[in-house]
């Protein structure tokens, strides 16, 4: 049997003092926002998925604290936060080649009394933005930024995500361990306290394949709960804990999915714990019916740690089979490939693992060497 090998390879890149997000914007072209010197980052990626060349290009000044990454329902331009200018920044890539220098097609300012746009997505024509300094969730309608909401909420909002089945908001707050939900109904929206009991520090929260909206826990200065969530169309949460090893205490920053509605990743991170593991977990979901109620569980779980350790991992996507990462504190790129992205064959936490661990059964095995 012909088996893909697990690899996970660091790239440098330009060097800043962070570096934050990370958005596919096409099939060979990602970009990466590095906040403390306000740069945007484009890298060549290969049809392996093997970054190739990186180039970097500041689009407003050193200090604007480039942050947030979207795209944009116009497939040429992307969005990008400026957190520490309070606007929001309509880019052209222009496309493929890092060498040609990207344009600004649109700035958008912040309405008062929001400030610090940290994250953003775009959803129906408006840009939704969870301002992090100054705790407000902002609504800007694109082609009439004078159209606008502004939700003062409890600290910090940090993602912003539209549920997909419901379209209800939803919003991470990290300090008040608390999850903003508004129902597009004109009111105040509401906030969904984590239970103590499951963890505390929510930050990452995306729109997953499945139909939902699923969120992670970072935990404290000391240590993860291995903890994240799916909210689901009625804005209840069933809560999941890893049980592995090392997954079990995993301080969780963000989580990527691709089109299976059942298996994704979520990044465990040192930024907060430095004595914590950076690592990406993969997980598969199943729901066992049980007496006609449907319970849902962790299925199988693995672990694929990084070689660079206190590296704070930062942000992670699932681009064309790879997953990439983004270490905050290094200035690099993780790019994770093969078995470590897919092998979903064994879980750490069955008998079958603690006897021969990844081992294949068999007297033979041929070695699939083509991701590199």
């Amino acid at each position: 049997m012909v088996l893909p090998v697990k690899a996970v390879v660091e790239y440098p890149l330009p060097p800043a003092a962070q570096t934050h997000e990370v958005l596919a914007v096409s099939d060979t072209l990602l970009i990466i926002s590095q906040q403390t010197d306000g740069s945007l980052v484009r890298v060549e990626i290969n049809t392996n998925g093997q970054p190739t060349a990186a180039g970097k290009w500041t689009p407003a000044s050193q200090w604007s604290g480039l942050h947030g990454l979207a795209k944009s329902s116009d497939v040429t331009t992307v969005w990008a936060t400026l957190q520490f200018d309070n606007a929001i920044l309509q880019i052209d890539p222009k496309g493929d080649d890092i060498l040609e220098e990207p344009e600004v097609k649109n700035t958008i300012p912040i309405p008062s009394p929001a400030f610090g746009p940290h994250g953003i997505l775009e959803n129906n024509g408006n840009l939704w933005v969870s301002c992090k300094d100054s705790s407000h969730v902002v609504r800007i309608n694109i082609d009439n930024p004078d159209d606008y909401q502004v939700w003062a909420v409890s600290r910090r909002p940090i993602f912003v995500a539209i549920h997909p089945t419901s379209g209800d908001v939803f919003a991470s707050l990290d300090q008040s361990s608390k999850i903003w939900h508004y129902k597009n109904d004109g009111g105040n929206g509401e906030e969904i306290a984590v239970p103590p009991e499951k963890g505390s520090t929510p930050v990452g929260l995306i729109a997953g394949a499945d139909g939902n909206v699923w969120v992670v826990l970072l935990g404290n200065e000391t240590t993860g709960t291995g903890t994240f969530g799916r909210i689901n169309e009625d804005a209840s949460i069933d809560w999941f804990t890893m049980s592995s090893a090392i997954g079990s205490t995993a301080p969780l920053l963000h989580l990527a999915f691709d089109q299976d509605p059942k298996r994704f990743w979520l990044l465990g991170s040192s930024v907060a714990s430095p004595s914590s593991v950076n690592a990406v977990f993969t997980v598969q979901i199943d729901d066992i019916s049980t007496g006609g109620t449907a319970n849902p569980r962790i299925a199988i779980q693995n672990t694929t740690v990084l070689p660079t350790q206190r590296s704070s991992n930062h942000r992670i996507i699932s681009h064309r089979g790879s997953l990439y990462i983004t270490e905050l504190t290094t200035s690099t790129l993780a790019h994770v490939s093969g078995a470590a992205v897919n092998g979903l064959s064994v879980s750490e936490t069955w008998d079958q693992y603690s006897d021969y661990g990844l081992g294949f059964r068999g007297e033979v095995v041929v070695y699939d060497n083509g991701i590199y």
